[in-house]
């Protein structure tokens, strides 16, 4: 009974910082989403090309993958209020950057700091709410953090959307307010009792002597790992182009005239997304690694319908059924690498996993981007529309052909 009670004591007083974690991954990826929306409007202002919007919107990868395997791991010595609170803070300071803009640098320096502060809160933020969780249940901490991810990814759109179409100055309020949460978030940090364990300087830790957490795949596992990446690449490349371009697709090659509804479009997007996650990870993997690629093949081909129909409907259509699909391949992605790795070196593999799909992610947007200033947007979405289609099939043609030859070599 005593120890129920205890249980129940330490519970309530870990609850205020689980909350605390919880704001912050909200913050982190709101804050990465609220630009999607205006970029149009910041290309419509000062006249830079496809191949410049979608360079800063690859900007961000650079500081995701510089914090991956470097902070979130720190975050194992120096304690983990001591590296979420600096990561929100470049957050703060990002949104403040996007604020005062007036040219493309420093579009690129808010969206830089911004996946400086995305990197170091998401993976150490989630090692939290594990070790902060009374039964250090990993599925809830993870169920959660994922909550909190889609929640964020479609409210940032959302409220730049509503700055547009209340006309409330979309380049400086959305920002504003995304500063003064990621400063609440900080403060919150800051005040909520922690456990010591986890607020403090591990004994005998010197900073000169960390290093970096080794990203490395085993050799027995390369073959998994190659395909698992080539799928979450084609769900990530597929995500990162609506994000970048969505809302100028729906403007200019679909007719919608109103750049608020537009921007809906990527908030859509995010949310069927985690839909389609939450509803598909108990799913297993290689079932969903073996639909899941060729529903978001087929989303692409209904929006480049809906492009070469002028149809808003069928764009929407599309948008919806390639997200299904992006969600879905997503979690069979990740399933497929919970369960090859190694245990004592699935940090390594998960941290290399993400490099690969983050520097995919810009070279395909970034790709995108310069094939729209050299033939249009309207025929580079008709190319994606067929490389994705023959990207699934091939991931789904390989998929089978692994689960033949593991079946024969099952024993009878």
């Amino acid at each position: 009974m005593q120890h129920s009670q205890g249980m129940q004591t330490q519970d309530g007083r870990n609850l205020p910082a689980r909350l605390a974690c919880i704001l912050v991954i909200f913050t982190a990826i709101f804050s990465s989403n609220v630009p999607t929306p205006l970029y149009a409007v910041w290309q419509a202002e000062w006249g830079f090309s496809s191949t410049a919007l979608t360079a800063v919107f690859s900007v961000y990868v650079i500081g995701v993958v510089l914090t991956l395997p470097t902070l979130g791991a720190l975050s194992d010595q120096v304690g983990r209020r001591q590296v979420l609170v600096p990561g929100v803070l470049f957050i703060v300071v990002g949104s403040l950057v996007f604020a005062f803009a007036d040219n493309l640098y420093d579009l690129a320096l808010g969206r830089f700091l911004t996946g400086l502060g995305t990197g170091v809160i998401t993976g150490t933020a989630t090692a939290a709410l594990v070790e902060l969780d009374p039964d250090r249940n990993w599925p809830r901490a993870a169920t959660i953090s994922a909550l909190m991810l889609t929640a964020g990814a479609t409210m940032g759109p959302t409220l730049s959307s509503l700055a547009l179409h209340l006309d409330m100055a979309p380049l400086l309020t959305p920002f504003l307010m995304t500063s003064a949460l990621g400063a609440f978030g900080a403060l919150t940090l800051l005040v909520v009792r922690w456990p010591s364990h986890l607020g403090q300087r591990r004994p005998g830790f010197r900073l000169r002597n960390w290093r970096p957490q080794e990203m490395a795949v085993p050799r027995e596992i390369i073959g998994a790992f190659a395909f698992a990446a080539a799928a979450f690449c084609l769900s990530w490349s597929a995500g990162s182009i609506y994000a970048a371009l969505g809302p100028l697709l729906a403007a200019e090659l679909v007719g919608i005239g109103d750049r608020a509804l537009a921007g809906l479009y990527a908030a859509a997007f995010q949310l069927v997304i985690g839909i389609s996650q939450f509803s598909s990870r108990h799913q297993p993997p290689r079932r969903l690694l073996l639909i899941a690629p060729l529903v978001l093949a087929l989303g692409m081909l209904i929006c480049v319908a809906g492009i070469l129909l002028t149809s808003p409907l069928v764009f929407a259509l599309g948008t919806a059924t390639t997200a299904l699909g992006c969600g879905a391949t997503s979690v069979g992605a990740l399933g497929t690498i919970s369960l090859i790795a190694p245990e004592n070196k699935r940090g390594g593999v998960i941290s290399a996993f993400y490099v690969v799909a983050y520097c995919a992610l810009a070279t395909v947007v970034l790709a995108v981007g310069a094939s729209g200033d050299a033939i249009g947007l309207k025929l580079t979405m008709v190319v994606l529309g067929g490389v994705c289609l023959v990207a699934a099939g091939g991931l789904v043609l390989l998929g089978g052909l692994r689960r033949l030859v593991g079946m024969r070599r099952e024993p009878a």
